[in-house]
């Protein structure tokens, strides 16, 4: 009986215990929140699942903080230091994030669709499998970023700085991309249909298997870029650099077009003109 008292008091005491420190946890985060909504300041803070929807937090001040799985929609976050936060799954629908610093975040699968994000730094993060469609991202950096498998359909990334970043497998369908930079970056099976790519810059990156059916891009620079196995069907290439591109076959340009401007790789390549 009285080791049957014991055993129930030990039990009795684990789960005391757990609800303390549950009730604790939960103070704690209440009490961070209430510091960020006070000072705009919560640098390292853990705001893991925090309602933070609709609020302004323009100009806020939160490096390094846990927004994982946070509640940010619509949030007013302009020109707000987010560098090296940890935002994997928050969502941050139509939220505003125009001249937010970015740098380093961790926003894997974070959920940006319809955001306002114009001249933003996400350099060097890793947004992969994030839902960035629909969105304005002009003149925005990315460069060396990690967004495979981004979702960025029908997003405006007009003039924005994409050197050196990661894109496989990325869905760029109808994205207006008109004079960015992807220098170098590697586009690995990425849709590109009907994307705009007017004055684009693709010198050396890697296109392979991507798919431009339908794009535009014309001016664009494609010099040295990998066009191994890209489908090119009905792209608009008037005006285009192709010289020096890798893996590129003569069917490859079949149901392309360009016009007198478009440089291509030697004399063995066929182009229609663009009509």
């Amino acid at each position: 009986m009285i080791g049957q008292f014991r055993g129930f008091a030990v039990v009795a005491s684990v789960a005391l215990a757990g609800i303390l420190a549950t009730s604790n946890a939960g103070a704690f985060d209440a009490e961070q929140r209430g510091q960020l909504r006070d000072t705009n300041e919560c640098e390292r803070c853990d705001l893991a699942e925090a309602k933070l929807k609709d609020l302004d937090l323009q100009g806020a001040k939160l490096a390094r903080a846990d927004l994982v799985d946070a509640d940010l929609k619509g949030t007013n976050l302009t020109g707000a230091d987010l560098s090296g936060t940890d935002l994997r799954r928050a969502d941050l629908e139509k939220a505003t994030l125009t001249g937010a610093n970015m740098v380093g975040a961790n926003g894997a699968g974070v959920d940006m669709e319809k955001s306002v994000a114009d001249r933003v730094d996400l350099s060097g993060s890793d947004f992969r499998n994030a839902d960035m469609g629909e969105s304005s991202m002009v003149s925005a950096l990315f460069v060396e970023a990690d967004l495979g498998g981004v979702d960025l359909k029908r997003s405006d990334l007009t003039g924005a700085d994409m050197r050196a970043v990661r894109l496989e497998r990325a869905n760029l369908e109808r994205a207006t991309m008109r004079g960015v930079n992807l220098s170098q970056a590697d586009l690995s099976r990425a849709e590109l249909d009907r994307a705009d790519l007017t004055g684009a810059d693709l010198s050396s990156a890697v296109l392979k298997n991507a798919q431009f059916k339908r794009a535009n891009l014309t001016d664009a620079n494609l010099s040295e870029a990998d066009l191994s196995g890209a489908v090119l069907k009905r792209a608009n290439l008037s005006g285009a650099n192709l010289e020096g591109v890798r893996g590129l076959k003569a069917r490859q340009l079949e149901d392309a077009c360009g016009n007198e401007k478009t440089r291509l790789p030697d004399s063995k390549f066929v182009l229609a003109a663009c009509r």
